[in-house]
């Protein structure tokens, strides 16, 4: 038995995963965790802050709960939750698919990319000003238009609306989190487990060119450029991502050889 784990973006939850249930070999175990402050009940304190070891140590128990390493899969802030626990414990992980971890502070810290990296900083600090403020749903309707697109908020129902609205608290901890993170580009070297980068062509030019500064450093990584699919394409197109997660090229890698 394998088993992926798949962690969500902001705002979502781990049902975001639910159609790769039918979508996976078979005998893979599918693990989708919520990340903290996501969990049934669970109300994130407007201000409290968050950090990405923080996040990496409370999933780390389900890399050590399978008889051997796991096939981790992340999704934006999922991804950059996922690329902590590569870096903290690379022994557990058999394969590691992100598509686009969104560590911004990687743009920050390059030259030829701080002022990408400053267009996502002012994204962020207006969801934050606007959670803060306690103007929740101009807040959330910011967030997901820009991610998905102009008018996707207007799209969304009510009960779905409101849901999103709840998390904007958590959503700015973690956007602070990313842009306050430490780890250097060059961490990414030491990543020896089978690596696959996958950005869509349709998503934000800050999202896509952090899938290059990684790919920079992370030379055995495979990158993989969907076109017409946006940031949200784990959700919104899962029967054209399913295929591309690292196991499955490092499963047919395997079979050729055999």
């Amino acid at each position: 038995m394998h088993t992926m784990i798949g962690l969500h973006c902001s705002a979502s939850s781990g049902r975001q995963w639910d159609a790769y249930s039918q979508l996976l070999p078979a005998g893979m175990r599918l693990i989708a965790p919520e990340l903290t402050g996501y969990g049934p009940g669970e109300r994130w304190p407007s201000g409290t802050p968050v950090d990405l070891d923080t996040e990496a140590r409370r999933l780390a128990p389900l890399l050590f709960s399978t008889a051997g390493a796991v096939h981790l899969v992340g999704h934006s802030y999922g991804g950059a939750v996922a690329l902590q626990m590569a870096l903290r414990w690379p022994d557990r992980i058999k394969t590691l698919t992100l598509f686009e971890p969104v560590r911004f502070a990687l743009l920050l810290a390059d030259r030829d990319h701080e002022t990408i990296g400053q267009t996502i900083v002012s994204v962020g600090r207006r969801i934050g000003w606007h959670a803060l403020s306690g103007r929740l749903e101009e807040a959330a309707a910011f967030f997901v238009d820009y991610w998905s697109g102009p008018g996707a908020w207007a799209g969304l129902s009510a009960t779905r609306r409101r849901g999103i609205a709840e998390r904007m608290h958590k959503v700015r901890a973690e956007f602070e989190a990313l842009f306050a993170d430490v780890v250097p580009a060059s961490a990414y070297r030491k990543l020896e487990m089978p690596v696959r980068l996958i950005t869509g062509s349709a998503s934000p030019l800050p999202a896509r060119k952090v899938v290059d500064l990684i790919a920079r450093q992370c030379t055995q990584a495979e990158v993989v450029r969907l076109d017409g699919v946006g940031h949200m394409g784990p959700v919104s197109h899962p029967s054209v991502v399913a295929p591309q997660l690292a196991f499955q090229r490092h499963e047919a890698q395997l079979a050729l050889a055999a």
